[in-house]
């Protein structure tokens, strides 16, 4: 019986991979379709719309909040982003109310593996943990918020 069992795994090895490729390429394919609402600020590249000499808002490409902790992007993408100073023309809209866990985790996997990215894949189950991680927020967040949070990753 034991033979049988290895020889069952060790057959489906193989399958297990082109399984992982398909649900990535699914939340490619849903944080893609979901991401038409984000390039109204960040560009259809990604690399912030420019209104003049400033931005709306900032490049994807390297962000320490896309390709860090997967838990402060959905904080971001979740509750939003005050304005603060006059880096970036406008603010993050929170987007909480408009996705569901697999939009969420779509839209996260699609930034954390474009624009240069690399990170790793975001599953819905891990986008329905951190939005009951945040969900006592109830404003968008401050950049100083991100940072201490930042910070707090780091150690």
């Amino acid at each position: 019986m034991k033979v049988a069992t290895l020889i069952s795994t060790l057959m489906a090895l193989p399958f297990a991979g082109f399984a992982d490729d398909a649900a990535k390429a699914h939340l490619m394919e849903v944080g893609k379709t979901a991401y038409a609402t984000c390039a109204a600020c960040h560009g259809p590249d990604g690399k912030g719309l420019a209104v003049g000499a400033s931005k709306m808002a900032p490049s994807f490409e390297g962000s320490k909040i896309v390709v860090g902790d997967p838990a402060l992007l959905a904080l971001v993408i979740l509750k939003g982003i005050q304005k603060e100073g006059t880096t970036y023309m406008g603010m993050m809209m929170p987007l909480g109310a408009a996705l569901d866990d697999e939009k969420l985790a779509g839209v996260m996997t699609y930034l954390r593996q474009s624009y240069g990215n690399t990170a790793a894949v975001v599953t819905a189950e891990d986008a329905k943990k951190y939005r009951e991680q945040w969900k006592d927020i109830a404003a968008p967040v401050s950049y100083t918020h991100l940072r201490a949070h930042e910070t707090e990753a780091e150690l």
